[in-house]
């Protein structure tokens, strides 16, 4: 109030005013007791309570949309910033990468074994020896989907449900279009060292030392794991910085680490590629480690790269690829020498198939002689996988994941195919008594050692299998067995 207003208003003739004066004129005081001051003190308490509870449900309040606004933050940022699922592009400043996630390890604490779920479908399978696989896959909880996995101790004759994992991300983990690149917190692959020790991942990396009944998050070089790869107690790591929508446009990292030990020390060693890669994966063989990363559409190829001590080496081909780049380098899994098999120059084969040219190397691609041209044609369906139990007997497949330019073929036939003459020819897998082949081929092919391939489509509850050097197959369903 200012010096020309300290009177009440009802000396300005306010008619408002004027009446709440008259009213107030009315009160007359009252004498009061020592009733009517314990009714006074009541009412007081009361109201202090009531304020009291105010302002907890108030500061309640204030809580649940500060963990809200952090939960937005952390789903598609606030404010236009780095949204999930985006690559990180332009930054003034390079964040510091190569180093183990700083995260404090999280456990999944163990759990008892459980029927295999009817909504299973199989991801990724691992061969841990002593009669021992693997399976990991999704079911359905509740409304949603949860990477689960699954033991048999029977050669895939029974299967158990062990551990089922919650609070990852699914996000790109269903449909027929499956990225390899995972966002960070998915789990989409397992591998397996021994029957006790294995690992799954799929941009998360989790290792388990009880054979599936509980799991550590591993602290790790780079901020997304690309692949994980097991070969007589050796183990190796790919991983990948600045990571999104299924392609990394950071550094990858390839680091050696010992299975036994449930950390990674070192940051390994760092390539830059000069182009984004939307795939990539390692092989083990014989001591040696090879890398072969998948340029994203439009991209120039990535030459495949071999590890040298603390450097990667890349790979060139020879002249029967045309001037092409070396892919789907692939080691044999049996024998006491390393040999090498790899695809190059593909070329259209009539509508929606593409033809390859195969080569292969006995000083771990240092050269390379022709082995056949346009022996193998595949369906244009996806990536294309190359397998080898020894220099006779080769698997390969096409599926996923479903990138591809040209025309994609109607179905998946002949999407898995094999060869008895070391790449010379390949002819069409029959499919298992009672199913077809997957219409959309095969996400992932691989020699278990020893006579046995696996084919996994993703896409089915079950898996294709053989223990005759590619032929006859079996379909396993893990849902049809019990613990």
């Amino acid at each position: 109030m200012t010096e020309r207003h300290e009177s009440e208003p009802a000396g300005e003739h306010d008619s408002v005013a004027d009446f709440f004066a008259s009213a107030r004129a009315q009160v007359r005081d009252e004498r009061s007791t020592d009733l009517d001051w314990q009714r006074i003190v009541s009412g007081a308490r009361r109201t202090n309570r009531r304020r009291n509870r105010v302002a907890l449900l108030s500061s309640a309040a204030v809580a649940i949309i500060a963990l809200f606004a952090v939960f937005l933050w952390q789903q598609d940022g606030i404010g236009g910033g780095v949204q999930r699922g985006e690559a990180i592009v332009g930054a003034t400043g390079r964040a510091q990468t190569g180093v183990p996630t700083s995260s404090p390890s999280s456990v999944s604490p163990q759990q008892q074994p459980t029927k295999v779920p009817d909504s299973f479908r199989t991801w990724s399978v691992s061969n841990a020896g002593q009669s021992t696989l693997y399976a990991f896959g999704s079911q359905t909880c509740g409304g949603d989907t949860c990477p689960v996995l699954l033991k048999s101790g029977t050669n895939g004759a029974t299967w158990a449900a062990v551990h089922t994992f919650t609070g990852t991300d699914v996000s790109a983990a269903t449909g027929n279009a499956v990225p390899q690149i995972q966002p960070e917190r998915a789990l989409s692959q397992a591998r397996f060292a021994t029957p006790n020790t294995g690992y799954v991942f799929g941009g998360d990396l989790w290792v388990t030392h009880d054979s599936g009944a509980s799991f550590t998050k591993m602290s790790h070089p780079g901020t997304t794991v690309l692949d994980v790869e097991i070969n007589q107690g050796q183990a190796v790591l790919l991983s990948a910085d600045n990571c999104g929508l299924g392609v990394c446009n950071g550094p990858i990292h390839v680091s050696r680490f010992d299975p036994a030990k449930s950390s990674i020390s070192g940051t390994g060693v760092e390539v830059t590629p000069s182009s984004p890669v939307r795939a990539g994966n390692v092989a083990v063989q014989n001591g040696q480690v090879f890398v072969q990363l998948t340029a994203a559409d439009g991209s120039k190829p990535v030459a495949p790269m071999r590890l040298d001590g603390s450097k990667l080496t890349s790979l060139g081909s020879p002249n029967a690829c045309g001037g092409t780049t070396l892919q789907t380098v692939t080691p044999v899994t049996n024998g006491k020498q390393l040999k090498l098999f790899a695809l190059c120059k593909p070329l259209e084969s009539g509508a929606s198939h593409t033809s390859y040219t195969i080569v292969s190397s006995d000083d771990a691609g240092k050269s390379w002689q022709s082995v056949s041209a346009g022996a193998l044609t595949l369906p244009r369906l996806g990536q294309v996988w190359l397998a080898a139990a020894d220099a006779k007997h080769l698997v390969a497949s096409a599926g996923g994941p479903r990138e591809m330019s040209g025309v994609p073929a109607p179905n998946g036939d002949g999407s898995l195919v094999r060869s008895t003459n070391g790449g010379q020819g390949f002819g069409p897998v029959p499919a298992p008594k009672g199913t077809t082949v997957p219409r959309s081929g095969f996400d992932w092919t691989a020699s278990a050692g020893g006579p046995i391939f696996y084919a996994v489509p993703r896409t089915t509850h079950g898996f294709w299998v053989t223990s005759k050097f590619g032929g006859p197959w079996t379909l396993v369903d893990p849902r049809h067995s019990g613990p």
